[in-house]
């Protein structure tokens, strides 16, 4: 069956989920599925950038330094157009050539190319949840008027799309996500406070990058999930809940009105859902290794106890907030779990810090208008604010 190819710009090409996107075009090739990767941008991974230019051949490449240009110019054909930074990213998400955009690229970062291939009715597989984090007001507009269309690369989102397939919200009581807990689940909270950066890194399940790696350890990273969720399928947040599952097999549940439960299983792979959603809603046998069922499966679930978490609880007080509230909890969030990786502050100061930025903002930065969403403009501000504070915050731990 011959399909026409679609034509993908990968934002984040040489990170985790950039990587695993291009590994799933690849053995969709290999069964019949035609994709034409437009454009790779990437951060300051250069060897690899090269390398995927060389299997993929787009028409452009961007590199987050200028300066890595010519070094750039120096290996790839002439043939080859480079750009770079921000400015790069939104041409990629612009070009007429491109229909769907996959942006993993990490942070704030993502929001303006996100918001871009919206306006131009696109189609925007998601890694960069913070992009609706920070601005799911925006991105619910521009769907609505431009007719784009908004998939979530993550594996809780992923099965949740496939739980409510056919079925009307109204049939719905709640939704439920999974958590591992991370790596501290079990942790007495008094010693919370003396865990070092490589104990939170181990995740337990999962293989991710640092920051995200700290944000499910505090569950900062499940509650951003929760934001996304309730954006994507808008549902209000008092019937999105959060469940333990420390095998991580079961990705996501849906509860409906009559009691029934319907849950999403598979392996903990993220090219399982990065291959459903570039060929949705077809599925194909790619190779992909599946969930074993001839030895004993745990599938433990356990209540979710929010008081352990506070760095939750202040980010869902975030987004109950509404205005820019959220976007100067993600700004503070990347910083101070930096400076946690970094050893500048505590673990349990991460939460500590979210909540004096909440408190902040309230107190000097809360002055949008109504409940109008705010601009990009405005986000951006608050975003840079949130930063400046975040960095500048003392503890007693480092007096």
């Amino acid at each position: 069956m011959t399909r026409q190819a679609k034509r993908i710009a990968v934002l984040g090409s040489t990170g985790s989920i950039g990587t695993q996107t291009l590994d799933v075009i690849e053995r969709l090739g290999n069964t019949g599925w035609q994709f034409k990767v437009v454009g790779l941008a990437a951060g300051a991974n250069t060897d690899l950038l090269i390398a995927q230019v060389e299997t993929h051949k787009p028409s452009v490449v961007s590199i987050a330094a200028e300066h890595e240009i010519e070094s750039l110019r120096q290996t790839l054909s002439n043939n080859i157009e480079i750009q770079h930074g921000a400015a790069g990213l939104m041409h990629l998400a612009e070009r007429e050539d491109v229909d769907t955009l996959v942006n993993a690229v990490y942070g704030a970062a993502g929001l303006p190319p996100t918001l871009a291939a919206l306006a131009l009715g696109k189609t925007v597989a998601l890694a960069n949840k913070e992009s609706v984090v920070i601005g799911g007001s925006l991105i619910r507009r521009l769907l609505s008027e431009h007719g784009g269309k908004l998939l979530s690369i993550d594996s809780e989102h992923h099965a949740l799309h496939q739980c409510l397939h056919g079925h009307d919200a109204s049939d719905v009581s709640r939704l439920l996500l999974t958590a591992s807990g991370g790596p501290f689940l079990h942790a007495d909270p008094e010693t919370l406070a003396d865990v070092t950066p490589e104990a939170a890194l181990q995740h337990p399940t999962w293989s991710m990058g640092r920051k995200i790696t700290i944000d499910s350890a505090t569950m900062v990273n499940k509650a951003f999930e929760v934001i996304v969720a309730h954006h994507l399928y808008d549902v209000p947040y008092d019937r999105i809940d959060v469940v333990i599952h420390p095998d991580s097999y079961i990705h996501s549940l849906v509860e409906f009105r009559e009691g029934s439960i319907k849950a999403e299983l598979g392996p903990r792979d993220m090219r399982i859902p990065i291959q459903n959603l570039l060929i949705d809603p077809h599925r194909v046998d790619t190779g992909l290794p599946k969930l074993a069922l001839d030895k004993p499966l745990q599938l433990n679930l356990l209540p979710f106890e929010e008081s352990r978490f506070p760095a939750y609880s202040t980010v869902i007080s975030a987004a109950r907030e509404g205005g820019s509230a959220l976007a100067a909890i993600n700004a503070a969030d990347e910083v101070l779990a930096y400076r946690f990786i970094d050893g500048e502050v505590r673990f349990t100061e991460i939460a500590s810090g979210l909540q004096a930025i909440l408190e902040r903002w309230r107190n000097e930065k809360r002055h949008e208008s109504g409940d109008r969403a705010p601009e990009l403009t405005r986000i951006l501000e608050v975003d840079r604010w949130a930063r400046d504070v975040a960095r500048d915050l003392a503890f007693d731990s480092c007096a």
